[in-house]
């Protein structure tokens, strides 16, 4: 047993490692069937910048289906690409392929189409003859202004731009697939270079012809013509953009391992882990856990790199509202693994755990609302020196904040569910909370101030009370309030859970929920995804507070917390530097030598 409990974290690594590997594989290609990812691989203008054809097919079916992937008539899952190449050679079977996501009620009926609870997707078939129907209601509905449109109205406008937005690429004028024949000019569309080839064909783009011929040998199932062509197509443009189609080459690849989601599975990996852990063999459970969640940290901060790179811009993290997420849940999971470091009881991996999952999971829904997450940047922040300070500043708080925030919900759980809350535990977690909060300000404090400087720069005041800044300011007041109310011996560690928690609530507002105002120089549209999340998660958020105000004879862990012996000596606590003993009492815990 003993043994075992030595190799086990090695065997969870060495598991996930295997499966990360198993994961960076390309899809094998029989020589008698299309090569999807060469064509995949083929340098586009969409969207102001280039990308590889993979990044136009993944973003475009998450925006109509929540999905980079679909499945065909006999259920098999497919990848993106093939339909986006099946849309674009017009052949039949892409109009039976269910895409199109409608979730509300009454536009299935209003469009007499039967409800699907478990998929919601229809085919453009299955719309084809209520096209005209969708249009006239979405016309209707933006004539009126976006605060009086009711959820009907909102949901029949998101339908019908989705219809425009397949019906772009179905008729082939996006994306701008045929670069410039001189290098001089502008890349042109599929549907204007064929335009130009039909009328004048002595003068005419040669890509334009090889890019026909593909098409046409896709929809007769030329596998061998297709290959052959794109693979020449292929080499000419690295020929011609060298620099270019190695950026997009790597894009898609950074498109097929998707290191985001594989973050997400190794967070809540870890989450079972540590869940597991409750329940004895602790010491192996939270060993294999912490190593898990380095792991992923060091793929989550490759994927972080990986954007800088495509991007190319170094030492920005955070360039759209997607990439906040990302990079909160980053900043989540390296302060959980500092926690970890220095007290290590197994509370840290589990914040670790705990956000990087949700923020992961929540940025997957803002890829499937924005579209392209690395996008061309708005004038005003395209800025790389504001981007790499205030902005990076301001989420490392909120990051920060949702730490503390986590730790009080820990707490509160804890102390009320279960009988484990004991003085020594509470008191390291009421530490490691103070110290979140303590970052937090300071972070939240810095990135408020920097943001004014370039407020004033850009716009020529410092402060305009617009609700972004609103929202900033109250997160670094709010952070305070916890210090000044535990200095002011207000509140004790309880006190201080529930704090932290309205923090967190706090800090979603400034998130997101300013955006849905609509108003202010700082506003990035209304998002109903964003909306009905942010009140659900302060739904939650108001259960816990809710518990953490029980009185404390009605918590499971009242027994514990009042009887149970007085706070260790820093001599006994296995993580606080005494006497330069720091390391013979990490190799004690076991926690840091490695998995065995």
């Amino acid at each position: 047993m003993n043994d075992l409990a030595k190799i086990f974290p090695w065997l969870v690594v060495g598991a996930a490692v295997l499966v990360l590997i198993f994961a960076l594989m390309p899809p094998s290609i029989g020589t008698d069937k299309i090569n999807l990812q060469e064509f995949a691989a083929l340098p586009v203008i969409h969207d102001g910048r280039m990308k590889p054809l993979d990044s136009v097919a993944r973003t475009t079916l998450l925006t109509l289906s929540n999905r980079q992937d679909y499945k065909d008539e006999n259920g098999k899952t497919r990848p993106a690409i093939q339909w986006l190449l099946e849309v674009m050679a017009h052949k039949e079977s892409a109009r039976r392929v269910q895409i199109f996501r409608i979730e509300n009620d009454q536009v299935l009926a209003q469009l007499g189409l039967e409800a699907r609870p478990l998929w919601w997707r229809y085919s453009v078939e299955e719309l084809s003859g209520k096209i005209d129907l969708i249009l006239e209601h979405a016309m209707a509905a933006q004539k009126l202004k976006s605060e009086n449109r009711d959820l009907y109205q909102q949901k029949i406008i998101e339908l019908a731009r989705h219809l425009e937005l397949y019906s772009r690429l179905a008729s082939l004028e996006a994306p701008l697939m045929v670069p410039p024949a001189d290098n001089n000019g502008s890349w042109q569309s599929l549907l204007q270079a064929f335009t130009e080839l039909r009328q004048n064909q002595d003068q005419s783009n040669p890509a334009a012809h090889t890019l026909l011929v593909l098409l046409h040998a896709y929809s007769h199932d030329d596998a061998q013509t297709f290959n052959k062509t794109v693979a020449a197509y292929h080499q000419e443009m690295e020929k011609r953009f060298p620099t270019e189609v190695r950026r997009t080459d790597f894009e898609l690849f950074f498109n097929h391992f998707e290191p985001f989601y594989q973050c997400t599975l190794l967070y809540l990996s870890v989450f079972l882990l540590c869940c597991l852990s409750w329940f004895g063999w602790s010491r192996p459970l939270i060993r294999s856990a912490f190593w898990l969640t380095v792991l992923a940290l060091l793929i989550h901060t490759w994927a972080l790199l990986a954007r800088m790179y495509l991007m190319n811009r170094w030492g920005v993290f955070v360039m759209n509202l997607y990439s906040t997420a990302v990079f909160i849940g980053w900043t989540c999971v390296l302060l959980g693994l500092v926690l970890e470091w220095l007290y290590p009881i197994g509370i840290g991996v589990v914040v670790a755990s705990a956000g990087g999952a949700i923020t992961t999971l929540i940025s997957h829904h803002l890829a499937a609302s924005s579209g392209d997450t690395l996008g061309v940047l708005q004038a005003v922040l395209d800025t790389n020196f504001w981007l790499a300070t205030h902005v990076t500043c301001m989420n490392l708080g909120y990051g920060a904040t949702f730490v503390a925030g986590i730790l009080g919900i820990l707490y509160i759980l804890r102390g009320v569910l279960t009988s484990s809350l004991d003085k020594a535990t509470a008191k390291a977690l009421t530490t490691m909370l103070y110290g979140a909060v303590c970052f937090a300000t300071l972070l939240s404090f810095t990135g408020t101030v920097l943001g004014g400087i370039w407020a004033d720069q850009s716009w020529g005041r410092f402060w305009g009370w617009d609700p972004k800044e609103n929202g900033a300011v109250l997160i670094v007041l709010w952070n305070a309030l916890i210090l000044h109310a535990r200095w002011g011996g207000m509140v004790q560690a309880r006190g201080m859970a529930v704090l932290s928690i309205i923090g967190n609530m706090v800090t979603g507002w400034s998130w997101f929920g300013t955006n849905q105002l609509q108003v202010g120089l700082h506003t990035y549209g209304f998002s109903n995804t964003l909306a009905f999340g942010l009140v659900i998660g302060w739904a939650l958020h108001a259960v816990v507070l809710v518990m953490g105000l029980l009185p404390l004879r009605w918590w499971a862990s009242q027994d514990t917390l009042l009887l149970s012996k007085p706070m260790p000596s820093e001599n006994t606590l296995p993580a606080v530097k005494r006497h330069g003993k720091r390391s013979a009492k990490r190799s004690e815990a076991g926690y840091f030598a490695g998995p065995a």
